[in-house]
């Protein structure tokens, strides 16, 4: 194989996960909702993660590719950083915007913050898995 079909094999891993995922995410939106919205489409945060769906398959590609190498080493590190944002950082600005958006209710100049930024270890571990059997 070329080096350059490897690359757009990587590249087609990476999109089809994300596709895949962003699929998933309003139709389960719209399960558990019992109703669809548009607004599903758009939303961050929920099953299962986006965010991770962008760079646990280019670690697994880099697995794939070039073994246990520092490629793979330097994607596992990303890919954690992006887990870490998406489990710990983002649900604490979610749990902000609550607060702010009950602080600022009734006052007219003020527009609604999303408070559903953040995914739960569940909603991250799908989008892992999804990100390691796609690509293959």
């Amino acid at each position: 194989m070329t080096r350059a079909s490897r690359g757009s094999k990587l590249i087609l891993g990476i999109v089809f996960t994300w596709l895949v995922v962003n699929i998933l995410k309003p139709l389960i939106k719209w399960k558990k909702a019992g109703k669809f919205e548009k607004r599903f489409l758009a939303e961050d945060g929920g099953m299962p993660s986006g965010h991770t769906s962008w760079v646990a398959p280019l670690a697994t590609g880099m697995y794939l590719e070039t073994g246990f190498s520092y490629y793979f080493i330097i994607s596992i590190v990303i890919t954690l950083n992006v887990v870490y944002d998406a489990i710990s950082v983002r649900p604490k600005i979610g749990r902000q915007a609550r607060t702010l958006n009950k602080l600022l209710e009734g006052r007219e100049e003020s527009e609604k913050l999303e408070e559903s930024v953040g995914h739960t270890p569940s909603e991250v571990l799908v989008s892992l898995v999804l990100s390691v059997i796609i690509p293959l």
